[in-house]
């Protein structure tokens, strides 16, 4: 039973939402009167989403003990969570507990309510995500409660509605206060209680948009930055150095009252002297002396801007907002900088003004509805990184062979073949080329990422190689596929630090000296891009696929490319045989896609030593069980560290690493394959077990189509080197 529903919270009839996508993936939830929910019936993926209880799944079949009948139970009860029009796998892509507090703060600026529905759900989702002991909140939803988090789910609660005396408002205040209070918050908690209007700006570490206006060649120019630093920055900028602020109203008044310490008053804190204030649990990357000496002249000199400055800087860097919202169909880069984009929107033009009325309307593309209740996502989706592998997996593990299975393939490829970029960005938006590329999300969010981008070009190569698609070939051009692969090339790190390597969405641009300068104090590596193994193994990936398909196209070209990014991956490998993960949790998903990568350059088991070291690891970390586990804490300590059980998606992780280049250990892998069918339900289901995505080291988020994918694909593969035995206790 969920916290929620012990506590006797409010919730909506789950039978009343539908979920509305459009072709190029937009997902956005509509709750409908009872007349009008009668009219139009649900979809099985919004039952299976919402665990209405009359979702019609496969029938269950506990007699299946082969691989190849649990694959197939897997792929049935998988299906049935695509979206037939849109072809993507719909989901809660949660996890991160930062995020809804923009969300609502932009409506409170505003002065825009939110829908009764939306309401209810977004409190029991973060009451069912409160820590399950003290009642606060972490960075993420498995995190434990810090400063930064309970601060935020707090004030997210009684702006919904919920009184300042009710139990679980009066558990979580009591462990703020534990906690130091609010004014212990780290920077973009400062920042939002500062527009919020219950903390001062004289206490927020500056972020002039003056810093925009330096010579582009500077190391330190904001466009040579991570794109989603520079994106929440540029809108920060406008917001902080106007004092933007909501109008105070009761709830401030009483929010000043109830977020710091008893003996403390909103009005006689020195806030100058918090800025640097952070509660020790929040502060996983501190301050340098470096930043602290910036911090103090860019303070002096807010204090003494002139009006005329100001003006102008608005003027130069709202600009540019505006283009960076062309450029994402008003979505920017993700929800943080959404937020703050919308309230330097309604400042600069007010509630009439065209922009803001555009961004605003994009709103809701983030919120996705749960059992748990509603939330604010990392983006707007994972679409065309879900659709990307369900069509490699589909074809890789055989089951595309299968008539049954193939319209789940096609409808993937084509959501695929509409996603891909085909205009290029605002000339003076500080992005790169895009023609041919693919983000993670939608075509609208407009933003290339390397291993989306890679992948979906290897995923398209498979389905116009397969002689059971032979009619989709068409659907996209071979030119199209050049331009995916410029830019692939062109994505290449080839400078004197990691060369060979890739970063996330962009070459590396400046210096990581420029990580001094990070204000987060709660992220690590934010300030400009840096390499990343599973980038450059899925650049590997879509690389020599394409390759193969096109042995005439750019060879030399593209051979040295792949070779320097092999180098760069067997260089990267840690003494102990493993590479570190940073966009999964963790280790054993950078194995899997280093070994893939690898064995795509026919590196293996008989002829690579780094392999064999590799393998070696993964072995040595397998649990008696016969399955692997990783826990989020690993990311954040670099270093391995298991989960309280074993995990089918890390085990799948393994056992694809382990398959992929011909590890020898038939027990090992057999005893791995067990665990992962008697983790599946008899339906097909595998249930969720723990956080399976991480970014910066330090924060958690969910993947929830990869319990489904990745055991299918172990278990493809397991049945092409050893065939489809029973497998028996």
């Amino acid at each position: 039973m969920l916290y929620s529903e012990e506590i006797g919270l409010e919730r909506t009839d789950p039978k009343r939402w539908r979920l509305h996508i459009t072709p190029l993936g937009r997902t956005t939830w509509e709750y409908l009167s009872k007349e009008d929910s009668e009219k139009s019936p649900q979809s099985e993926y919004v039952k299976y989403l919402l665990e209405t209880g009359d979702f019609n799944g496969p029938k269950p079949d506990p007699t299946i003990n082969t691989p190849l009948g649990k694959i197939k139970k897997g792929a049935e009860f998988f299906q049935l969570l695509q979206d037939p029009d849109s072809g993507i796998f719909p989901n809660q892509y949660k996890g991160p507990t930062f995020l809804t507090i923009g969300y609502l703060i932009a409506h409170y600026y505003a002065k825009i309510e939110l829908p009764d529905g939306y309401k209810t759900e977004l409190i029991r989702f973060i009451v069912n995500n409160s820590h399950p002991v003290d009642g606060g909140w972490g960075l993420h939803t498995e995190d434990k409660s810090t400063c930064f988090g309970t601060t935020l789910g707090y004030i997210a609660l009684r702006m919904l509605g919920m009184p300042a005396d009710h139990p679980v408002c009066v558990k979580a205040r009591k462990t703020l206060h534990s906690l130091g209070g609010a004014r212990k918050n780290p920077h973009w908690g400062k920042i939002w209680l500062a527009v919020l209007n219950v903390y001062k700006w004289e206490g927020v570490n500056p972020a002039p948009p003056e810093l925009w206006a330096m010579p582009y060649a500077l190391p330190l120019h904001p466009g040579r930055w991570w794109v989603h630093t520079r994106a929440i920055y540029l809108p920060v900028g406008i917001v902080q150095a106007n004092r933007i602020q909501c109008e105070e109203d009761d709830l401030i008044r009483q929010l000043r009252t109830e977020i710091y310490l008893p003996n403390e008053s909103y009005d006689t804190i020195d806030y100058e002297n918090n800025r640097n204030n952070v509660c020790g649990v929040d502060l996983y990357y501190p301050h340098t002396k470096i930043l602290d000496v910036a911090n103090y002249f860019m303070s002096i000199y807010e204090k003494h801007r002139p009006k005329w400055m100001l003006n102008r800087m608005n003027k130069y860097s709202y600009d540019i907002l505006v283009k960076e919202f062309e450029n994402t169909e008003y979505l920017t880069i993700a929800p943080v900088s959404h937020a703050f984009a919308v309230i330097a929107a309604c400042f600069m033009e007010g509630t009439e003004g065209k922009n803001f009325k555009k961004a605003f309307a994009r709103a809701n593309d983030s919120v996705f509805h749960g059992n748990q209740g509603m939330v604010v996502m990392g983006t707007n989706g994972s679409q065309t990184w879900d659709a990307a592998f369900t069509i490699q997996i589909f074809i890789s593990s055989g089951l595309a062979e299968l008539p049954q299975f193939q319209k789940t393939v096609e409808r993937a490829y084509l959501y695929l073949v509409r996603n891909q970029f085909d205009t290029e960005c605002r000339e003076g938006s500080f992005r790169e080329k895009r023609i041919g590329t693919w983000g993670f999300s939608t075509k609208e969010q407009g933003y290339t990422v390397s291993d989306c981008t890679s992948e979906a070009l290897k995923s398209i190569i498979m389905v116009r190689e397969h002689p059971a698609f032979s009619h989709l070939r068409d659907a996209i051009k071979d030119e199209s596929l050049y331009d995916a692969v410029e830019i692939i090339l062109g994505l290449q790190n080839v400078g004197s630090f990691e060369y060979g390597s890739f970063a996330s969405y962009e070459k590396i641009k400046a210096t990581t000296l420029l990580e001094h300068l990070n204000p987060a104090e709660v992220f690590n590596n934010i300030m400009v891009e840096y390499p990343y193994v599973e980038c450059t193994d899925s650049s590997v990936l879509g690389l020599t696929y394409f390759h193969h398909a096109y042995p005439h196209y750019k060879p030399a070209k593209i051979e040295k490319t792949l070779q320097d990014a092999i180098d760069y991956i067997l260089g990267a490998q840690d003494e102990d045989g493993s590479w570190y993960g940073s966009w999964g949790v963790c280790y054993t998903y950078a194995m899997m896609f280093a070994l893939e990568a690898l064995n795509s350059v026919d590196l293996d088991y008989l002829n690579s030593s780094a392999v064999r070291k590799a393998c070696d690891f993964i072995l040595s970390k397998q649990l008696p069980d016969g399955g692997w586990s990783e826990s989020m804490k690993g990311c954040e300590t670099h270093s391995y560290v298991n989960a309280e059980a074993s995990q089918a998606v890390q085990t799948s992780w393994s056992l694809i690493a382990l398959l992929m280049v011909g590890c020898p250990d038939h027990k090992a892998i057999k005893r791995g394959i067990k665990l992962l069918m008697d983790k599946q339900a008899p339906n097909g289901q595998w249930s969720y077990e723990g956080v399976e995505g991480q970014f910066n080291h330090s924060c958690g988020i969910e993947y929830p189509n990869y319990r489904y994918l990745f055991p299918l694909k172990a278990l493809g593969l397991y049945i092409k080197h050893y065939g489809d035995e029973p497998i028996e206790n």
